[in-house]
């Protein structure tokens, strides 16, 4: 055994393996490597997975496009719903203004007394407060602010008082911190047909307030809390913001009274003198409120009477409505000429009027006086009698002429001792 060993070296020993089957030794040990790596595949194609993504994507675009357009229209809902709150708001806030307005003048708070008891040392609010519960006013915030602005508190004297209804915040407290006898009363009656310049001048006087003063206030737009007055948009072209609305009435005044609370008592009488009845035949006349005020104190200025005032009422609209197919274009009216005054001697000379219906057409840019409610109302309702009549004149006696066609207004200026 050893000697065999020894006779042989490993190294010369070879292993001689045929090149075809070493070939599929390899080929076989591949197919079992093969075998076990897993095959990848290549993934199906689903079109009905991509379809519905595709749609739910349009779906959504086309949710978010209507929650859009919802959201617009929600937006244009709430706009809408804040103006009309906002509006509603500011008509309540301005009638509450209004309201103690009328109640600092004293206006429509009825007749009658009011017995009060003033204690010593009276706040502002708790004279208010007594005040109020005694009727002697309607607001008592109002007052309490009027009060603690303008009153000295330490002036009021304790006592039992008896305040007319009727007396404005300032009478009030004059009379409590004064006495009577520092409130005393001037009656003055105005007449339909006056001016603002009559008016101011009847109230210095009187005693209640300078002329200066009430003209000042006229012009101001320190009244624009009265309806009638915000209307106004022509401010400018008039020579007297309140011309036409200081209602001709009697009316109780305190010597030397505000100029607001003097002005303030007239145009609230104007309110309330005009009637929803009144209100509901201008608004279905075709014409404004400022036109029929302004045609109305043309009416009072020139009519003789009542029945008058009818007649005239249909010449002047058939003159505003039909004028141009009787070649008239103006109304010649002679209470326009030297507007704001009465008389061409009251003018300063060489004055020429604004208001001049004799070079205007149509009707002028305000009233020229104060009407009363007969010529408010023939404005409203021109008689049918006057039906095709276009001129009208007076005589001495003022007795009315009124024609069809301009010769017979020269044979009526003739008979009238106007023309000869």
């Amino acid at each position: 055994m050893s000697d065999f060993k020894s006779s042989i070296d490993p190294k010369d020993f070879t292993l001689s393996i045929p090149e075809e089957e070493l070939d599929a030794i390899v080929n076989i040990e591949d197919e079992k490597v093969e075998s076990k790596i897993p095959a990848l595949e290549k993934p199906e194609v689903n079109d009905d997975f991509y379809s519905r993504d595709i749609e739910e994507k349009a779906q959504r675009k086309e949710h978010k496009r209507r929650n859009k357009i919802k959201s617009a229209k929600n937006k244009g809902i709430f706009r809408i719903v804040w103006v009309v709150m906002v509006v509603l708001v500011g008509i309540t806030l301005a009638s509450y203004l209004i309201e103690g307005a009328n109640d600092f003048f004293a206006v429509g708070r009825g007749e009658g007394q009011a017995t009060v008891i003033i204690p010593e040392d009276v706040t502002a609010e708790e004279l208010a407060e007594i005040l109020y519960i005694n009727d002697a006013i309607e607001k008592k915030e109002f007052f309490n602010i009027f009060c603690t602005v303008t009153a000295d508190m330490e002036y009021f004297e304790p006592g039992t008082y008896v305040l007319d209804k009727n007396m404005d915040y300032q009478g009030i407290i004059s009379y409590l911190q004064g006495g009577q006898e520092n409130l005393e009363v001037v009656t003055v009656t105005f007449q339909e047909g006056m001016t603002v310049l009559e008016v101011a001048e009847k109230l210095e006087k009187n005693g209640v307030a300078s002329k200066e003063e009430i003209l000042e206030a006229c012009k101001s737009q320190d009244f624009n809390n009265y309806d009638m007055i915000e209307r106004i948009e022509n401010d400018d072209d008039r020579y007297y913001l309140l011309e036409g609305y200081l209602f001709p009435d009697t009316y109780d005044f305190y010597l030397n009274e505000n100029v607001d609370s003097v002005l303030g008592k007239m145009l609230y009488n104007f309110q309330i003198r005009i009637t929803s009845d009144v209100y509901e035949k201008i608004e279905n006349s075709g014409y404004t409120l400022e036109e029929i005020i302004t045609l109305a104190s043309i009416i009072q200025a020139e009519a003789a009477n009542k029945a008058d005032m009818y007649m005239i009422s249909a010449i002047l609209h058939n003159r505003l409505e039909n004028g141009a197919s009787m070649d008239i274009y103006t109304l010649g009216c002679d209470c326009t000429v030297f507007y704001p005054y009465q008389e061409k001697s009251d003018a300063p000379n060489g004055f020429n009027s604004d208001y001049n219906t004799y070079d205007i057409e149509g009707l002028p840019a305000g009233p020229v006086c104060s009407p009363g409610l007969d010529a408010i109302k023939a404005a409203v309702s021109p008689s049918d009698e006057g039906a095709g009549y276009y001129y009208f004149c007076h005589d001495s006696d003022g007795n009315p002429y009124y024609a069809r066609t301009a010769s017979e207004h020269q044979a009526n200026l003739v008979a009238a001792g106007l023309a000869e």
